[in-house]
């Protein structure tokens, strides 16, 4: 297919640009800066200068595709207004390019994310596709109300599918990769007995292709996880064990997180720049649990994750290694 894709300069995005060229789809690529597409150039696809709220930038990139894969999206902003103009009002935008097409593509991934579906119980059962979605934090929200906009702006003709990864791991990632660097420091960091579902990066970018190339994915939203859950201390200390070094352990109190989200905040404030760690994702970070049920990823995708956790953790470690990450 000709794909259009957004966010492939992105961590998730980087994955998915690989898997989709690794099974002969033809990309056209989004891009805000050339300079980190490189790597997008070199592979041979073609390039649409701008960013997700150009439209103009927008109608060039769906015109004449089969397909969009929308990664494209913000984890952390300076300003919840700036988080819902990237994720809602973007997403929103795209889908208004595919209906102004003369030829609207046939289908559309949108990469969504666990936390527009909330978090699970304290006992760890997955959420579900089809439970009714409860966001805990303003990403969240976020990420389902760009959900609900991009339904809104789609043609009909267009069908959609939702992919709402939980936490990614994996080479390019920077998303808990301070944990990586405390474990470096020979520091075990110990967050607790809430149970998280997790995905490497190349598994996820696997599920996207799948998600967009199975008809019974046409209409549907997919969480896409490994089979199993852990406990974040249970996580992390697989975490030290694949950096390899011997680690003292450090309790982290919870009142030390809220206080952490607080003083991340106002430093970023002050200096000018997207906080690493915030109130808002304090209120992630101290829910319930975040696992999610991956059976119907199984069943209609055939997907099944290739990276045992253990494995995928120490060929992170390694890479970041290799680039001086820690």
């Amino acid at each position: 297919m000709r794909v259009f894709l957004t966010g492939a300069t992105g961590f998730v995005g980087r994955h998915v640009a690989a898997a989709l060229a690794s099974q002969g789809h033809v990309l056209r690529c989004l891009v805000r800066s050339e300079a980190r597409a490189a790597h997008l150039i070199e592979a041979g696809h073609e390039i649409v200068a701008g960013g997700i709220l150009d439209a103009s930038a927008l109608r060039k990139g769906v015109a004449g595709v089969d397909a969009v894969v929308h990664v494209a999206g913000l984890i952390a902003a300076c300003s919840y207004t700036e988080m819902r103009a990237v994720n809602v009002t973007g997403s929103g935008l795209l889908a208004d390019a595919c209906a102004r097409a003369d030829h609207a593509p046939d289908r559309f991934v949108l990469i969504s994310s666990l936390a527009a579906g909330g978090p699970s119980g304290a006992l760890g059962q997955g959420v579900r596709e089809d439970d009714a979605p409860r966001p805990v934090s303003r990403y969240g929200r976020s990420k389902l109300d760009g959900e609900c906009a991009t339904r809104r702006g789609l043609p009909r003709g267009t069908r959609l599918t939702v992919v709402r990864p939980p936490a990614v791991y994996g080479p390019h990632d920077r998303g808990i990769l301070d944990f990586f660097r405390a474990a470096a420091r020979g520091v075990h960091l110990q967050l607790g007995d809430r149970r998280i579902s997790i995905v490497h990066g190349e598994d996820l970018a696997r599920g996207v292709v799948a998600a967009l190339e199975a008809p019974a994915a046409a209409g549907r939203t997919y969480y896409i996880a490994n089979a199993e859950s852990h406990t974040l201390d249970d996580l992390l200390g697989r975490i030290v064990t694949a950096v390899g070094r011997s680690a003292v352990a450090v309790s982290v109190p919870e009142f030390a997180v809220r206080a952490a989200g607080v003083v991340a905040e106002e430093i970023a404030r002050v200096r000018g720049v997207v906080p690493t760690f915030s109130r808002d994702k304090v209120r992630e970070f101290l829910a319930s649990g975040w696992v999610c049920d991956a059976s119907r990823a199984r069943a209609d995708l055939g997907w099944t994750p290739s990276h045992a956790i253990d494995a995928g953790l120490r060929t992170t470690a390694d890479w970041y290694r290799e680039r001086d990450w820690l």
